[in-house]
């Protein structure tokens, strides 16, 4: 069974993962669920990400890959995520 929680693996960085999971706090229909979650990283590899997220969280049902492009911008919600992670 999944908890329906959103969830992002990002590369932000070649070698550079992150995933971002909702928190369970997170209005409905909030604009933008990553305003209400956590960031976990950086990992070397999305296989790595993957497995963190499965030892330590409940499975949530399915999930975003976005892969690192050249010129890709990190965003102010990524941003402040990734630095609080830290």
């Amino acid at each position: 069974m999944s908890t329906g929680l959103n969830c992002l693996f990002r590369e932000v960085a070649p070698g550079q993962w992150w995933y971002v999971l909702q928190d369970w706090s997170c209005p409905i229909g909030a604009w933008d669920w990553r305003e209400y979650a956590t960031a976990y990283g950086p990992f070397p590899s999305e296989e790595a990400a993957d497995a963190h997220l499965r030892a330590n969280h409940a499975n949530p049902g399915g999930y975003t890959i976005s892969f690192y492009q050249e010129g890709d911008v990190i965003d102010e919600v990524m941003a402040r995520l990734m630095k609080e992670a830290a």
